[in-house]
């Protein structure tokens, strides 16, 4: 027994060896862990103070080139001839009533607030002899301007009026926020930084820059919500995102600095062009609370590491030296004479009996791997294009992981004109013959199948692009003659191995959305100009859809809808876009089912699923939007015939005299009624009220003379009942959402064309 004992805990026993393993793991472990600490709480704070002075300094230089592209852009643009000579001509506006110069000046002043990069909300120029300003709706007095529409209690009319510019060409003012007042509503337009801008050379005219903070903030600033702040050069306070005051004691002359005050870090850097002082505050006490409690909670959590360690250690060593022990034992007996039974524990006995058909199973498994390993590989790759996060075996493979080399992808989507008996079937054989007919068979490529009706291939090591679109071209020959299915193929560049297979699946994915409306096999490599500039405009026609319904005429209705449509398909607009603007028409036909009180409403409304994803003709689309509208025409038209007798003369006079100056009181005593009366029947009779019914109809006219050219705007706000011109614009851009001259600019050119939704 003494013997035994001895040889168990002898220095090269494996009990011994395995404990004194564990133990020495574990020592280095803590000591890692222990040092790894103590050297990073010493390097934290250094690190944050560099990462936040990086961030500020990217961030001044944001701002500072923000400013002076601004001041460039302004400059060029008062250099030039005829800017001082239009000024010289609004200079004295009453005298010489040149009343067409202010849209020169305007269509000039679009080039800086229609830059989306400039950050500007509107450009104000200020004839302070004149009193009246103009911007970009036009001419207003100075009073109405910063007393209604760019309303501040910390910039009146009269701050206006006494600003001067010296010697300055431009000066920035500290942002505050602006309200719109009119006699009906108050809406905020959020916080504005003005910037003066000296009209050269006349010493009565500056310009007024409504710069935005916030997309400027956005642009330049920090994502997160540390509080900034942007001093002038003589430390007045002109933006900041905190609603805190802010304590300093120390700003820079010059370059950078930083201090702690209280619980924060302050960080300040100055404009070298500008002079402005930009300020970061950061939070500091919780970050060293916590690297306290983080130091604290390491210790328990090493100290307990280390002592489960040891006994997890010892544990393991016993159990696992135990049974080798007596498999080791029962070795020695069968090496001499082999008994007919391996001891009495029956475990050790298996373990001899089936090492044979262990190995026969290993040769097994490892055959019907091989055969499973192209199925494992594409589930893989699937995976790994969807961005699906992969078990750890999978994410191990070597072949998944993003190499190096350069590799193209196809994206392949199936429809189907007429859908076969067997669409898995026709489905899978179409896609083996893309695959044989692209790839050759080669080993460097992947065939995937994100979608149940797309296929994707990765061709690595792809040689130039044009190698496989030759082959492209050949499968759309082939296809060309196919009447039952067509394929959108879209095509990407050759990747360097950087462009993560996620990245390809996303470009190619939009790329599908390039797709024309045809029955045709098309392959799309690269999206159309066109496509971002003629087709999402963001122009209101909901109400002319509205307008049409409510007049229950089905030739007119068509004649809209057609009309849409062909304007899509004169512009070449994609798929989607067809399919964008027959989901506006649905949209707006429950819209107008619903303000109607249409009876059987639900009846009414557009089914929920969407046949689009079948559609290759416009015609398709035509027919499906009057088999949407047709219903609602039909309940619409008999719900006229039977319209109330007051409601008819209401609704002929104001068509008949909607140019006139006409009145809820007026209509009124003409019916001998009260105009309380007649508004609550109207109200109940079409669902609209009085006056937004007149504004409605007369903006709709408004649209028809806007296309005569010849006609001033101010002459069909006369027209169709206005008698201000300003209150004409503002309830035509509140009616239509552009001005009555963008509108006409838009419309006027056989080149315009609607947005691919209603945009209701």
């Amino acid at each position: 027994m003494k013997r035994s004992v001895t040889g168990k805990f002898a220095l090269n026993a494996l009990f011994v060896k395995l404990m004194l393993s564990f133990l020495s793991v574990i020592l280095i472990l803590a000591s890692f862990n222990l040092f790894s600490h103590l050297y990073l709480s010493g390097k934290i704070y250094k690190e944050m103070i560099g990462q936040n002075e990086l961030g500020l300094a990217q961030t001044v230089e944001g701002y500072e080139n923000h400013f002076r592209l601004t001041q460039n852009m302004i400059l060029a643009l008062t250099q030039s001839d005829s800017w001082t000579a239009n000024l010289g001509i609004l200079s004295h506006l009453k005298e010489n009533r040149r009343y067409d110069i202010p849209a020169e000046v305007i269509s000039d002043l679009s080039t800086l607030y229609a830059n989306p990069f400039l950050h500007i909300e509107n450009f104000i120029l200020y004839f302070k002899k004149e009193n009246y300003v103009l911007e970009r709706e036009g001419l207003s007095s100075a009073a109405d301007m910063f007393g209604k529409y760019y309303f501040s209690a910390e910039y009146p009319p009269e701050y206006w009026s006494r600003q001067t510019m010296d010697n300055q060409f431009l000066k920035v003012m500290p942002a505050v926020t602006f309200t719109e007042k009119t006699i009906h509503s108050t809406r905020t337009l959020g916080r504005l930084m003005p910037v003066l801008v000296k009209a050269i050379p006349y010493e009565e005219v500056y310009g007024i820059v409504m710069l935005n903070p916030q997309l400027m903030q956005a642009a330049y600033g920090d994502a997160g919500n540390t509080p900034f702040y942007i001093l002038d050069a003589q430390k007045n306070l002109l933006f900041s995102t905190s609603e805190g005051k802010l304590q300093t004691s120390q700003l820079p002359e010059s370059g950078n600095a930083h201090e702690r005050v209280g619980d924060q870090y302050y960080f300040y850097e100055k404009g070298k062009q500008t002079g402005f002082t930009y300020i970061r505050v950061t939070q500091v006490a919780a970050i060293a609370a916590e690297m306290r409690g983080m130091q604290l909670l390491l210790a328990v959590l090493l100290s307990a590491a280390v002592l489960i360690s040891v006994l997890s250690s010892l544990i393991f060593s016993h159990r696992l030296n135990q049974p080798l022990q007596r498999l080791i034992a029962a070795l020695d007996r069968k090496a001499g004479s082999r008994p007919e039974k391996l001891s009495s524990v029956k475990e050790f006995a298996i373990i001899g009996d089936r090492l044979s058909s262990i190995l026969e199973n290993n040769r097994f498994i490892q055959t019907d791997l091989d055969h499973k390993n192209s199925l494992v590989r594409q589930y893989a790759y699937t995976h790994k294009v969807k961005n699906i996060p992969l078990s750890k075996s999978l994410a191990e493979l070597e072949d998944v992981r993003q190499s190096e080399q350069p590799y193209a992808s196809i994206l392949f989507k199936v429809s189907f004109k007429t859908l076969p008996d067997e669409l898995e079937k026709h489905t899978l054989m179409l896609w083996k013959l893309v695959q044989n007919l692209i790839t050759g068979g080669e080993s460097e490529s992947v065939a995937l199948q994100p979608e149940h009706d797309q296929l994707m291939l990765l061709l690595f090591n792809p040689g130039p692009q044009s190698s496989f679109l030759q082959a492209l071209d050949t499968l759309k020959e082939l296809l060309d003659s196919e009447t039952s299915l067509y394929l959108t193929i879209a095509v990407s560049p050759v990747y360097s191995g950087e462009t993560s297979f996620t990245d390809a699946y996303n470009n190619l994915s939009m790329l599908l959305n390039e797709r024309r409306l045809n029955g045709e096999t098309q392959i799309i490599v690269e999206p159309r100009a066109s496509s971002a500039k003629s087709f999402h405009l963001k122009v209101t026609h909901g109400e002319e859809l509205h307008n049409l319904l409510q007049s229950a005429n089905e030739e007119a209705v068509f004649a809209w809808l057609d009309r849409q449509l062909e304007q899509l398909q004169h512009k070449d607009a994609a798929a989607a876009d067809f399919r964008a603007f027959a989901l506006g028409a649905a949209e707006q036909t429950s819209k107008t089912v619903t303000r109607l009180n249409l009876p059987q409403a639900e009846r009414l409304l557009p089914p929920p699923l969407e046949p689009f994803n079948a559609f290759h003709s416009m015609d398709q689309y035509k027919e499906w939007l009057r088999d949407l509208v047709r219903p609602v025409l039909v309940v619409i038209s008999s719900r006229s015939e039977s319209r109330d007798p007051i409601i008819s003369f209401v609704l002929d006079y104001l068509d008949k005299h909607y140019g006139e100056d006409i009145n809820l009181n007026l209509v009124a005593d003409k019916l001998n009624l009260t105009p309380g009366y007649l508004s609550s029947i109207f109200k109940e009779k079409t669902n609209i009220n009085f006056s937004e019914y007149l504004n409605n109809l007369r903006i709709e006219r408004a649209k028809e003379l806007l296309m005569n050219l010849e006609l001033r705007i101010q002459d069909i706000a006369l027209q169709v009942g206005y008698q201000n011109v300003n209150s004409f614009i503002r309830m035509f851009k509140r009616c239509a959402g552009i001005t009555p001259g963008e509108y006409r600019k838009r419309y006027s050119r056989d080149d315009s064309l609607p947005s691919s939704g209603l945009g209701l």
